[in-house]
């Protein structure tokens, strides 16, 4: 079974995530957290095949968490408005999202773990 972290502030974001990629991935376990600091407990309990977070990927790579998943080798991507400014080789996923947006997503995450 694989388990994935999502990481948004707005619960009700953070559900329907959690429930597109549950429809991607049946059988997927999916841990949602409102903040990067609430990661770090389930981290020391199993590694997700995946993290999916609500931050900026500019200043993530900087921040402990970024570090760890990095030295970890634990794939991640970032849930972002619609927009091009975004670091080159980050794995986004833009808001509105949909079941299939969220697959692509997935298979992006799980090529750049290998």
């Amino acid at each position: 079974m694989k388990r994935y972290f999502v990481v948004e502030p707005e619960q009700v974001v953070a559900d329907d995530l959690a429930d597109a990629i549950r429809a991607v991935e049946p059988g997927a376990a999916v841990e949602t957290f409102r903040t990067t600091g609430e990661v770090w407990s389930a981290l020391l309990l199993a590694r997700p095949a995946a993290v999916i977070l609500s931050v900026d990927p500019h200043r993530f790579p900087d921040t402990p968490l970024g570090r760890e998943l990095v030295a970890e080798g634990i794939p991640h991507g970032f849930l972002c408005a619609c927009g091009s400014d975004w670091p080159e080789g980050a794995v986004l996923l833009a808001s509105p999202f949909s079941e299939a947006t969220v697959g692509t997503l997935l298979r992006a995450l799980a090529g750049s773990g290998e």
